[in-house]
C-alpha cells in the first residue's frame, strides 16, 4: 500500500508551499488530503484503476491532488513537490520537522541566521545566536528538541528498554478509556536492540487517551500528535509511539504495530493476491471486514497459521504458517534453572545464598554457579579454596533440600591458543564447565575458529558460553566459522549457550538460526552477577524463539536428574 508514503508527499507539499508563501488553501488542501490517505482502508493504488475521476470520487482529493497522485504511481514522483524542492533550502523539511518550527519561523532563521538543516541549527542554538531571533525561552526549548532527537538514533540493548516500556504499558494500562495494551515493534519482537518502543491501544475515546498519553510523567516531549497517535521522547531521548484502534480492531492493530515492515509487506502482498485488503483495522473482501477481533483470526483470514511475535521478519516464516508447520517455540515457563550466574565467589556482587533466593523466586528447579575458575588460582592452596566454595553449596542444598538446587560450576577463560586458563584438576572438581572468550578479541576467523574448537573438544568442557564475545557498545562479534563449530558441538554432544545478559544478547539472531539448524545442545544463561539480573532469562529465551527453537533442543527445559545424567555422560 502506498498510502502512507503518499501522504507523507502531501504533507511535505503542504510545509513547502506554506515556506514559499503560497496561497494557505493549498497547504490546508494537501494536509487534508493526507490525513485522509493515512486513515483510507484501500490502497490509493487500487482506486485508482478507475482513473482520475475515481479518485476525485474520494474525499478530500480533487482534481489537483488526484493528477498529482496519478503522477506518482506513474513515475514515482510528483513534480510540483520536486519543483518546490528546488526553491528552498537543502535540508529545510528537517528543520520543519522540529516541534516548534514552522515555516515563518524556519524562513526567519535562513534569512537571518543562515540555518538550513538541523546541523547549521544545532549550530546556531549552540553559539547563542537563536536566542536574539526567537528568545531565550523558545531557544532552550529547541536545544532540548534537538538533544532528544539525537539521542533517539542510537538503538538501545533491549535488555536496557524492556523495563522502562513495562513500566509504561503499566501506565498506559490505567489510562481511562483504555480497554487493552501492549507492546509491539522490535521490543515484542524481541530483537537484540531497540530503536523505539511501540504501543497500542484499544480504545473508543482515541482523542483522549492521546491526550492523556502525552501527560504520563516519563513523557519529556511531545513531538507529534493526532487523533489516535502520539509521539513522544522520554528523558534519555527514547522515542516512544502510541496508536490507538478501536476495540473490535485488536488483532489487526496488534500485527500492524508488531512488524516487522518486511513481513507486514508480505502479508499485505498476500492479502491483494487474494482479492482482499490487510491494514490496521481488519482484513477486508471489498467494504466487508472479515477478519480483526484476533491476530490468529486475521492469519486464518489470509490461509496461515499463527505466526510467533519473534519469527516475523520475513524469514520464510510464511511457508511454515501455509503448511502449518510454524514450530513450538520454547517458553519462558519451561525453564527450569539457570546455567551461567556468578556470585561474590569470583566478580559477582551477591552471595551464593542471594543468589540462591533470586533462583528461587523465579521458581527454579536448580541454578548453576559458575563463577571465573581462575579467581580461585590467586592464592596458593587453590584447590582447599575450590572445596570451601563446594562445601557452602553442599550445606545449602541439604539445609533447603535442593529446592532449587544449586549446581557447582565454573567458567574458564579460552586462551589464545585454545588451552584452558586453569588446570583440569580444578575443572574436574565441578558439575558443570563453561568454556568462553573472555579477553584477545578480533582474531582473524581461522584462529578464532581454531581456538574455539580446541576449547569446545576439551572432555571437561560442557558448554561453550558467549559464542562470539559480542558487547553492545564496546565489541562486534567475533568472527568464525560458526557452521563448523556448531557442527562439532553437535557430534560431540555438547551446548552451545545463548546468554541473556542485557550487553551481550550472544550469538547474534542469524547465528542462533544456524545454531537451531545444526542440531546442537542449547543452553540458556543471563551471565548473572546480581541477584536482580536472573529476570534477563526472558532475553535469552526471546533469542532462542528468534532463532526458532524449541524445548527439545535447550537443556535448562530438562529435569534436574536429566541434566545431572547429561553432565555425567560428558566426562
Amino acid at each position: 500500500m502506498l498510502n502512507a508514503e503518499l501522504a507523507r508527499l502531501l504533507y511535505e507539499l503542504a510545509d513547502l508551499s506554506d515556506y514559499i508563501g503560497d496561497s494557505p488553501f493549498k497547504s490546508r488542501a494537501y494536509r487534508q488530503a493526507g490525513r485522509y490517505l493515512e486513515t483510507l482502508q484501500t490502497p490509493i493504488e487500487v482506486i485508482a484503476e478507475g482513473g482520475q475521476s475515481a479518485l476525485e470520487a474520494v474525499p478530500s482529493i480533487g482534481k489537483a491532488i488526484a493528477e498529482k497522485i496519478l503522477q506518482y504511481l506513474e513515475t514515482g514522483t510528483i513534480r510540483k513537490h520536486q519543483e518546490l524542492l528546488s526553491q528552498v533550502p537543502a535540508g529545510i523539511l528537517e528543520v520543519m520537522s522540529i516541534p516548534g518550527i514552522g515555516a515563518k519561523t524556519a524562513r526567519q532563521l535562513a534569512e537571518q541566521l543562515g540555518v538550513h538543516d538541523l546541523e547549521s541549527l544545532h549550530n546556531a542554538l549552540e553559539a547563542g545566536a537563536v536566542d536574539a531571533v526567537l528568545g531565550a525561552k523558545k531557544a532552550e526549548r529547541l536545544r532540548l528538541t534537538i538533544d532528544l532527537l539525537k539521542k533517539s538514533r542510537v538503538r538501545r540493548p533491549i535488555g536496557r528498554v524492556l523495563p522502562t516500556a513495562r513500566q509504561l504499558l503499566n501506565q498506559i494500562e490505567q489510562l481511562p478509556g483504555v480497554e487493552r495494551a501492549l507492546i509491539g515493534g522490535s521490543v515484542r519482537r524481541m530483537q537484540e536492540t531497540v530503536g523505539d518502543i511501540d504501543f497500542l491501544t484499544a480504545t473508543r475515546n482515541p482523542e483522549d487517551v492521546v491526550e492523556a498519553f502525552c501527560k504520563l510523567p516519563l513523557v519529556k516531549l511531545v513531538y507529534a500528535k493526532g487523533e489516535n497517535r502520539a509521539q513522544v521522547f522520554l528523558e534519555d531521548g527514547l522515542q516512544v509511539d502510541l496508536k490507538t484502534v478501536p476495540p473490535e480492531s485488536w488483532g489487526a492493530g496488534a500485527l500492524y504495530i508488531t512488524g516487522s515492515k518486511a513481513h507486514s509487506i508480505r502479508l499485505r502482498e498476500r492479502a491483494m493476491a487474494r482479492g482482499l485488503k490487510l491494514n490496521e483495522y481488519g482484513v477486508w473482501h471489498g467494504s466487508e471486514r472479515v477478519a480483526s477481533e484476533t491476530e490468529e483470526a486475521v492469519y486464518r483470514a489470509l490461509g496461515l497459521e499463527w505466526l510467533p511475535p519473534a519469527m516475523r521478519e520475513d524469514s520464510s516464516e510464511l511457508a511454515l504458517a501455509e503448511q502449518g508447520k510454524v514450530p513450538q517455540l520454547v517458553q519462558r515457563f519451561q525453564v527450569r534453572g539457570d546455567l551461567q550466574t556468578h556470585t561474590r565467589w569470583s566478580d559477582g556482587d551477591h552471595s551464593i545464598e542471594q543468589m540462591l533466593e533470586s533462583a528461587r523466586a523465579q521458581a527454579y528447579e536448580y541454578l548453576a554457579l559458575t563463577d571465573h575458575a581462575e579467581m580461585f588460582l590467586q592464592g596458593s592452596d587453590w584447590l582447599s579454596l575450590f572445596r570451601q566454595r563446594q562445601r557452602e553449596i553442599e550445606a545449602l542444598n541439604e539445609r533447603t533440600g535442593g529446592r532449587p538446587y544449586l549446581l557447582n560450576g565454573l567458567e574458564v577463560n579460552i586462551m589464545e591458543d585454545g588451552a584452558l586458563a586453569v588446570p583440569d584438576l580444578l575443572l574436574r572438581e565441578a558439575e558443570l564447565v563453561l568454556a568462553g572468550v573472555h579477553d584477545a578479541h578480533g582474531q582473524p576467523a581461522d584462529q578464532m575458529t581454531q581456538r574455539l574448537m580446541r576449547a569446545l573438544e576439551h572432555p571437561l568442557v560442557h558448554i561453550l558460553a558467549h559464542p562470539t564475545g559480542r558487547r553492545f557498545g564496546k565489541r562486534e562479534p567475533n568472527p568464525a566459522d560458526w557452521e563448523r563449530l556448531f557442527r562439532r558441538a553437535y557430534e560431540l554432544g555438547k551446548a552451545i549457550e545463548i546468554n541473556g545478559y542485557t550487553t551481550r544478547m550472544d550469538p547474534p539472531t542469524p547465528l542462533v538460526r544456524l545454531l537451531c539448524e545444526s542440531g546442537a545442545w542449547v543452553s540458556l544463561g543471563t551471565d548473572s552477577h546480581r541477584a536482580s539480573q536472573l529476570w534477563t532469562m526472558e532475553l535469552a529465551v526471546g533469542l532462542a524463539q528468534r532463532g526458532w527453537l524449541t524445548p527439545e533442543r535447550i537443556l535448562n527445559t530438562r529435569p534436574l536428574t536429566e541434566l545431572k545424567a547429561w553432565l555425567r555422560e560428558r566426562r
